[in-house]
């Protein structure tokens, strides 16, 4: 087995996709870059370094927003989609969260945990989605 070089590892963007199905539908989800990751944990986070109530709450459904992708790689959602995945079953939302929470490396409670060790821990509203 060889060692992964550096410029192997930095070759550029490099999506890992996954077919998914949930309570009978077919679903696409893409892994996201580190970048992508980073600003999904930190989005939790208020400018003052508190949890962002508002962010925890839809932490669920932003995921989706990121990872769900049609067969050609696209984003299937906006992000103005957030509010409105509030209304889907949420047997989906929940199973196709499991997926891409595995699917981006994502252990389980880690957004939970994220929360609990955050600085100050001050949950605050947050007015933005």
């Amino acid at each position: 087995m060889t060692t992964t070089s550096r410029d192997e590892l930095l070759k550029g963007p490099t999506r890992r996709h996954r077919d998914v199905a949930v309570n009978g539908s077919q679903f696409r989800i893409q892994s996201l870059t580190e970048r992508e990751k980073s600003r999904f944990e930190t989005a939790l986070l208020s400018k003052s370094g508190g949890v962002a109530k508002a962010r925890l709450q839809d932490a669920t459904r932003r995921l989706l927003v990121l990872c769900l992708v049609d067969d050609d790689g696209h984003r299937l959602l906006e992000d103005g989609d957030v509010d409105a995945l509030g209304d889907v079953d949420g047997a989906i939302t929940s199973g196709l969260y499991t997926a891409c929470r595995e699917h981006c490396g994502f252990e389980e409670g880690d957004v939970e945990e994220l929360a609990k060790n955050s600085h100050g821990l001050r949950v605050e509203p947050s007015p933005t989605v």
